[in-house]
């Protein structure tokens, strides 16, 4: 039975086929397109009304091409009669529902109303609803620049040659060698940038940088013929982005011209940034240089960072889908992703999607699969931001929305996909390949495998003491050596502080006018009311000389306790100024070693003291070290009193450095305040372990309740949410 038989015979088309063709919309343009991936031709339907474009096939062309003939069983009689394409229902019902779906039908009779109607319903969303799911990403066009891009072309046209682009290049070739010269001067600007005057040159130079990126789209797509109808911002989790419409790109049939229009932003920040670094040698220091430095280092690496990247419909997916000559690229690549993995997983037996080429196939999986994961923390990172951004409720509940909407429903429909069909399941070789991995993966979640508790921990001396001087002194005289061994009361160190002998000077001048007038009013009954406050004033005088008079003795720097001075600074020599919180040395004491650490607050219910334990120097030549926990401090430090554990000091626990009035605390490195909860831990070394003389930084492994990483996951989260939870 031929094509049109079979159209006849259904009642017109298969049960869905009208018996007399709707008539086409008269302002639709069909235009020439471009060759597909595997080099069959194509054309495209233009929407002037909507400016939308259509991309169709050479079945659908010659269907439309006997479109006049009024009915389905005419049309495709002519199509399998004039050409060697053999159609039938099934391909004239496709390009019907594909002409209703698009509005390419003339809307006039009870079915395009209803039709329309049908849409518009369905398009109709509550504003609630409507801003819920927009807020995240809106446009505002600005401009219609078409007439003006008409009109400056001529004057842009000579900066789109290749002359003028081995011109930039020379340019910035001579500015990098000058730069590289002034290489101090010029990495100098950016440290100029901390300022409220360079900041607002820094914005100034993005927004130059961001305009010329807009306008080169559009004078390129002005060069090859194009209508550019809108310029303007978008708002990307409200951070601004301009944009450029350059649909009508579409009706383009060269490739290469695609691709230079989406690549014209990309090629004119870079050639802006290589007339900046020749022009940044030879400008004068200020705020125009400084924009220049700005344009030829910071604003085109965001623009390839963020441009390049495919996952985002920026200029990079435009350009991947043109390179590959594959329009739709993201929904094909999601199509054929799901399709491949329904296959591995489940055997369903489905025929593809498409047919790509072997490479290509590859292709589009990989990007299909990688743009996922990218949507999955570019999401989860959005909803984090969302949360952090608004007052706690509206956060909580923007944040509830966008993983469900943009993560979770996602994975549910496929989910439901998988149920419907779960009587079509085979189970296969991929089937029990991914049921073993997905079985061992919650075997190694689930599984309480992990019972050790990692601490960081040093290993000193237990008996130690750090020599500082008490106030800004000069170095009188050294009789410390580096590694000598020290007597309890030994002098080290004699300093001087011409400052606090003036203050004692001035404090002894003081009680002695005090006590001559403490006896004069004792003598004078007229004045015995003023008595008390005398006696005030002479007792805080005389406080404050003991305090004094303590300092000066503590200027003549002793050996607290016997041991073996270490970490003594080579750099101390008579007449030097040394600081309160510089430390002269430290005394180690011969005996014992003791371990000190600080644990998470989440691994604190995990073990008890008497728990074993193993450290592990950072020195791979030091041996490691058993230990019993002693001790556990029941209260958080409020301070990190271990100064090697801190991550700025190379250490695991992160904190914060602030300020410390105290230069004993200061020394101590007691300003470092932890970023989360942490307890200090004393633990014993066993076997007789001898105080090494300088600290050993390490690790300590305890032994722990073992516990699953869901289990600690779980936790974690849930200390999350209870901390959270506070409005």
């Amino acid at each position: 039975m031929t094509g049109a038989a079979a159209v006849a015979a259904t009642g017109g088309g298969g049960g869905g086929l009208p018996d007399v063709l709707p008539r086409l919309r008269e302002d639709l343009q069909l235009l020439e397109g471009p060759a597909a991936a595997d080099g069959a031709p194509s054309w495209t339907v233009f929407d002037p009304v909507r400016n939308s474009f259509f991309r169709i096939g050479r079945v659908a062309f010659l269907l439309l091409s006997e479109w006049h003939r009024g009915t389905p069983a005419e049309v495709v009689s002519a199509v399998n009669d004039s050409t060697t394409a053999r159609v039938g229902a099934a391909q004239m019902a496709h390009l019907l529902r594909f002409l209703e779906t698009n509005d390419l039908i003339a809307g006039d009779g009870p079915k395009a109303t209803a039709r329309h109607a049908r849409r518009a319903a369905q398009a109709r969303v509550s504003p609630w609803r409507w801003l819920l799911h927009r807020y995240l990403f809106f446009r505002i066009p600005l401009v219609r620049p078409d007439g003006f891009l008409d009109a400056t072309l001529p004057l842009v046209r000579p900066l789109m040659t290749a002359a003028f682009v081995r011109l930039c290049i020379v340019l910035g070739l001579i500015g990098l060698i000058l730069v590289i010269r002034q290489w101090e001067a010029f990495t100098h600007t950016f440290v100029s940038f901390f300022s409220w005057e360079r900041a607002g040159w820094f914005v100034v130079a993005l927004a130059c940088a961001k305009v010329f990126h807009e306008l080169a789209h559009g004078y390129v797509a002005k060069r090859f013929g194009c209508r550019v109808t809108t310029m303007g911002v978008a708002f990307l989790v409200f951070y601004p982005v301009l944009y450029t419409d350059t649909t009508d790109a579409w009706r383009l049939t060269s490739r290469r011209q695609r691709l230079l229009i989406g690549a014209a932003g990309m090629l004119a920040e870079l050639m802006l940034a290589l007339l900046a670094t020749f022009a940044w040698a030879f400008l004068p220091d200020g705020p125009v240089r400084s924009a220049t430095f700005l344009l030829a280092t910071v604003t085109w690496t965001m623009t390839l960072l963020v441009n390049l990247n495919p996952f985002l419909r920026f200029d990079g997916y435009y350009l991947l889908s043109d390179w590959l000559g594959i329009q739709n690229l993201q929904a094909r690549g999601f199509a054929l992703g799901r399709w491949r993995l329904r296959e591995a997983l489940f055997g369903f037996g489905d025929p593809v999607p498409e047919r790509f080429h072997a490479r290509t196939h590859r292709l589009l999986l990989v990007y299909a699969y990688s743009t996922w994961v990218w949507r999955f923390f570019l999401f989860l990172g959005i909803a984090l931001l969302v949360y952090t951004v608004f007052f706690k409720l509206l956060g909580l509940l923007l944040m509830t929305v966008e993983l469900g909407w943009f993560i979770g429903r996602p994975i549910a429909a496929e989910f439901a996909v998988w149920w419907r069909r779960r009587g079509e399941m085979r189970l296969n070789l991929n089937t029990l390949i991914a049921l073993a991995v997905l079985g061992g993966v919650v075997f190694l979640l689930a599984w309480p495998w992990q019972g050790r508790v990692e601490a960081p921990a040093v290993l000193q001396a237990e008996r130690r003491a750090t020599l500082y001087p008490p106030v800004a002194a000069r170095i009188v005289e050294i009789h410390a050596r580096r590694g000598a061994r020290v007597r309890k009361g030994e002098v080290l160190y004699r300093l001087e502080a011409p400052e606090l002998s003036h203050e004692i000077a001035q404090t002894r001048r003081r009680i002695a006018l005090g006590e001559m007038l403490l006896r004069r009013q004792a003598a004078s009954s007229a004045a015995l009311q003023r008595l008390h406050v005398l006696e005030q004033e002479l007792a805080a005088d005389r406080t404050r000389l003991r305090g004094l008079l303590s300092q000066r003795a503590r200027l003549t720097v002793r050996a607290p306790e016997p041991g073996l001075l270490v970490e003594r600074p080579r750099e101390l020599q008579v007449g030097q100024w040394v600081a309160p919180n510089q430390p002269l040395g430290r005394i180690v004491s011969p005996g014992k070693a003791a371990l000190r650490g600080y644990v998470r607050g989440s691994d604190l219910p995990r073990f008890a003291p008497g728990a074993k334990a193993r450290f592990y120097p950072e020195d791979p030549a030091r041996p490691p070290l058993d230990a019993r926990v002693a001790d556990i401090e029941s209260v958080n430090a409020a301070r990190i009193d271990i100064p090697y554990v801190a991550s700025v000091h190379g250490g695991t626990v992160a904190v914060e450095s602030r300020r410390s009035r105290d230069a004993e605390a200061q020394v101590a490195g007691s300003g470092l305040v932890p970023r989360e909860a942490v307890y200090r831990i004393e633990l014993r070394p066993e076997g007789g372990s001898v105080a090494p003389q300088q600290v050993v930084r390490g690790a300590v492994m305890i032994d722990g309740e073992a516990r699953s990483v869901i289990d600690r996951l779980w936790r974690t989260a849930a200390a999350v949410l209870v901390r959270e939870s506070g409005f």
